[in-house]
């Protein structure tokens, strides 16, 4: 049976419109080129963007572009040309992703053709974010949307009687101090055994039960020694019993019950080394399909794993390229990313508290992130064991004031991390 196939985008192609705007940057020089520069991102060029590209060259270096063929007529008004290409790119990115679910319709499952919707329509809006990237934008034109977004948080907090929070993360210092995991991303470190992953698991869980999906990637335990410590957390168990059968099957079995609503939230994904930032965009895309939300949270456990088969031949840089894919990819989401880092245990301890350039094979780990918090241990408080004396320090916060210190009580043996207050 032949395949019909569908071409729309090229529709929305004008070659003529293309060589008149390019044709009319030699006769006005540098100020043409400079008034239509930031209106137009290479991808407006269908045809031409390899000339587009050369005559940016150019000017970037101080040269002359290359003259455009003979016969290319010059448009009479650049600027409304400009506009008319990104017009046209708008309605070509949106049927290239109409073509490509028309040619699906006869080869995907049905069954999954709303991932395929989700997907297309996120990349119309993501294509819609990098044309308004780069506009110059004006005080009078955004104030009403500010005003917009104020008046619904309002509206929010006096049905809710809450402030407006991101993802909240059940440490109510910490929530105080972000607001919340709003989207972006954040790191947590912490040297091995400090915790992060209690930490980690424990957000996620909170966030689940409010709602919110979850998309645990993980390259260190196995999803099912992270679902066994969420149980032996709930129950109350030792993990070391759970593994060794001592524990009760009838606690498990209850706090099993109690985790369930969270649960159907809640997808784990093993990492490995060829893992890319766009395969885990695609998985949440999908978990968000799933729960039918416009929002997840991304955790990575943990980064400096994760960043090993970027091909750099040192890992700082590694570190450094993932975080900022890891950045772009919580913006494509509209969601947080938290991911956890090592720290080198190198400069503190013994009193001292550790820094973001503790943060292991950093690079530049501390700009592309949004908040970073730090675990260390607090020998300065004593504890009864098996429980430890943990802080966590807002080491850097993008949304308000850094540096706020957040006591908490460490017990590895039965997988939770506690507020000092709530012991």
């Amino acid at each position: 049976m032949l395949t019909k196939r569908f071409s729309l985008a090229d529709d929305f192609i004008k070659p003529e419109l293309e060589r008149g705007l390019l044709a009319a940057i030699e006769p006005g020089g540098a100020d043409v080129f400079q008034a239509i520069e930031d209106l137009l991102p290479a991808e407006a060029f269908a045809v031409e963007r390899a000339r587009w590209e050369s005559i940016r060259t150019a000017f970037a270096s101080g040269q002359k572009p290359s003259l455009v063929p003979n016969g290319w007529q010059p448009v009479a008004n650049p600027i409304e040309a400009a506009h008319e290409l990104v017009h046209l790119l708008r309605r070509r990115v949106a049927a290239q992703a109409l073509e490509e679910l028309a040619n699906e319709l006869q080869a995907t499952d049905p069954a999954s053709l709303h991932l395929r919707f989700e997907e297309a329509t996120r990349r119309v809006v993501q294509v819609e974010k990098q044309l308004k990237g780069g506009e110059t934008l004006w005080g009078n034109n955004l104030i009403e949307i500010v005003l917009k977004e104020a008046a619904e948080r309002f509206q929010q907090r006096t049905e809710t009687g809450k402030p407006t929070l991101g993802v909240a993360t059940g440490l109510t210092a910490l929530d105080a101090a972000l607001s919340g995991l709003r989207a972006g991303l954040h790191i947590l470190g912490g040297a091995p055994g400090a915790g992060k992953t209690t930490l980690a698991l424990q957000i996620a869980g909170q966030a689940a039960a409010a709602g919110i999906p979850i998309l645990y990637i993980t390259f260190e335990n196995s999803p099912t020694n992270l679902l066994a410590k969420a149980l032996a957390a709930r129950a109350g168990i030792n993990c070391a019993d759970l593994d060794k059968g001592f524990a009760d099957p009838g606690k498990l079995r209850t706090a099993a019950h109690d985790l369930g609503p969270a649960l159907v939230r809640m997808a784990f994904l093993e990492g490995h080394s060829s893992l890319s930032v766009g395969t885990i965009r695609t998985r949440a895309l999908q978990v968000m399909a799933r729960c039918q939300s416009k929002a997840c949270l991304v955790v990575i456990d943990y980064l400096q794993r994760a960043a090993h088969g970027l091909g750099f031949e040192q890992l700082r840089h590694n570190v450094s390229a993932f975080a900022g894919e890891l950045r772009e990819l919580s913006s494509r989401l509209d969601s947080p990313v938290l991911a956890l880092s090592s720290l080198s245990r190198s400069g503190y301890g013994d009193g001292k508290s550790a820094g973001m350039d503790n943060l292991k094979e950093s690079g530049d780990l501390e700009f592309s992130a949004d908040s970073v918090m730090l675990l260390e241990d607090d020998e300065k408080r004593q504890v009864t064991p098996p429980a430890r004396a943990v802080r966590l320090r807002v080491a850097k916060n993008r949304y308000g004031e850094a540096g706020r210190t957040i006591p908490l009580i460490f017990r590895p043996d039965i997988c939770t991390l506690r507020e000092e207050a709530s012991r």
